[in-house]
């Protein structure tokens, strides 16, 4: 979130997950002191109002938590103006739901390794399905040059 700021964020159903003196550090680390606009939906009532009271672009964390009225939160991301960055923890290839795709221009899928996580390019409009590999590390702005960094 800090080094997109300033964003907008909407956290759906997270209770008690926002630690807002790690996102100061994180601000001082990267040196950003935009602001940070977050919203909460706690029901899946509140999922859809809350897109469109947002605006703009926002970043959109976790719309589909609830399992249901996914009708309902698909038209709301699609009525919104602008662009919107969702990300999802529903594993659609396991859960065999692939709702929502024919809205999104881009698909990146996150995979955790041993030693940080990979991002894998899924649909594009603009390049091939690869993979991006990121190492613990790079995510604290601590990645070193050279062959530092692999030890």
């Amino acid at each position: 979130m800090v080094l997109s700021s300033p964003v907008k964020v909407i956290l759906v159903s997270e209770r008690g997950g926002i630690d807002p003196l790690l996102i100061e550090r994180f601000r001082r680390i990267f040196q950003k002191y935009d602001e940070i606009y977050i919203r909460r939906a706690f029901k899946v009532e509140d999922v859809r109002p809350t897109i469109e009271a947002m605006g703009g672009e926002f970043v959109l964390v976790d719309p589909y938590h609830h399992r249901k009225k996914y009708t309902e939160i698909v038209s709301g991301i699609r009525r919104a103006q602008g662009r919107k960055f969702i990300f999802s923890f529903m594993d659609r290839e396991r859960e065999g739901s692939v709702f929502g795709l024919h809205t999104a221009h881009s698909l990146i899928k996150l995979e955790g390794t041993g030693s940080g996580f990979r991002a894998k390019i899924l649909k594009s409009v603009s390049v091939e399905n690869i993979e991006i590999p990121f190492g613990t590390w790079e995510i604290f702005g601590r990645s070193e040059e050279g062959l530092v960094r692999w030890l």
